[in-house]
């Protein structure tokens, strides 16, 4: 199949990520992918994730700058009929610059996966009337990212014809910056037995560092030994700066790091404090490398951690809870290699990709 994938941009987040390993994983299963973005690749912020396409994978930037116009619609539009392609996957709210191509293109087929709860992947103002007037009938055929993500749909948008596919991500090894971030990280213990946990996520309400930073800094109050990394964007911010003030001396925050493999190797557990989630990639990335994951019970994380056989989820988002999340890890490590097998089996991306493979096979066939 000729398949284009198209988002906003190839910045650091988790449906960035994911775009990418889809993308390698059916250009290695013999199709011909392109990615294509709409923001322009002048921005280093737009591209971070551009790094990690395979040479297999066609790439192509509209150039657009941020904000919405018809006259973009026609140039998406255009670019799309000049590549004839069997599928057209758009991912996160991209979807009203393929509006017009959906409605009259009978020969290509459009797909949108949700990258969140509906209530959070639907747009603004009166998207909510186009998204279901399009999902419908399948003139563009939603896909969700997990179970809860797929009830979403149905209470927010009254349909039931979403099938959903469970995120996936390919594995990440070691790159050949370990042994500086080994010693990175070493200087961040203060003895042997320093546990080290990692999260990974862009300073954003969403996120809800707040509650990871309170629920660390009581354990720094109760003597625990510990280390806590911080890997992402946005923490040179007003909202990151006031986090850095309140973090005790046991939590680093590194900014945004193209080598995050390495720091997940080199940690005991992650910890994820969201507010709200889809599926997040960096709880598979996490599973991926062996280390327990520490979550709240929000999205669909509950549907991929089951408390203390894959990980440990805290009973609410109140700090006190997520505290005794933590320490019921400390009590209890789960085995590395029962993850690592728990994701391959489950949330590789060669399992994810050929699922979506399916799907357009399906709507071609239909």
């Amino acid at each position: 199949m000729k398949i284009i994938q198209m988002i906003y941009s190839l910045s650091s987040g988790g449906a960035e990520k994911f775009v990418v390993d889809l993308a390698n994983e059916q250009a290695l299963m013999g199709h011909d992918v392109t990615v294509c973005i709409l923001l322009t690749d002048e921005n280093d912020d737009f591209t971070f994730n551009k790094q990690f396409l395979s040479p297999k994978v066609h790439y192509c930037s509209m150039g657009f700058k941020p904000g919405f116009s018809i006259k973009k619609v026609r140039t998406v539009c255009n670019y799309i009929r000049s590549m004839k392609p069997d599928i057209v996957h758009c991912h996160l709210n991209v979807i009203p610059y393929i509006f017009p191509l959906a409605l009259l293109d009978k020969k290509i087929k459009f797909f949108h996966t949700l990258h969140n709860v509906a209530e959070h992947a639907s747009g603004g103002g009166i998207q909510w009337k186009l998204n279901r007037y399009f999902y419908k009938d399948s003139k563009i055929y939603p896909v969700c990212i997990s179970k809860l993500c797929q009830k979403s749909y149905e209470t927010f948008y009254g349909l039931h014809n979403s099938p959903y596919v469970d995120n996936g991500r390919t594995e990440i090894p070691v790159t050949a910056h370990i042994e500086s971030v080994r010693k990175e990280i070493k200087s961040y213990k203060v003895s042997d037995k320093t546990l080290v946990f990692i999260h990974v996520a862009r300073c954003n309400p969403q996120k809800n560092q707040q509650l990871l930073v309170d629920a660390f800094n009581e354990l720094n109050k109760e003597g625990v030994d510990f280390c806590l990394i911080i890997i992402g964007s946005g923490f040179d911010g007003e909202e990151g700066n006031k986090l850095r003030d309140k973090a005790c001396s046991r939590i680093h925050i590194l900014g945004e790091r193209n080598n995050v493999n390495d720091y997940l190797h080199c940690s005991n557990a992650f910890c994820l404090s969201s507010n709200f989630e889809g599926l997040p990639i960096s709880l598979l990335e996490a599973l991926s490398c062996g280390i327990t994951p520490i979550c709240t019970p929000v999205g669909g994380i509950p549907d991929v951690i089951t408390d203390g056989v894959n990980g440990y989820l805290s009973h609410s988002l109140k700090t006190d809870d997520y505290v005794m999340a933590i320490k019921r890890f400390i009590a209890r490590p789960l085995s590395a290699n029962d993850l690592i097998d728990y994701y391959r089996n489950n949330y590789s991306m060669d399992i994810c990709a050929y699922k979506y493979i399916n799907l357009y096979n399906k709507a071609i066939n239909d």
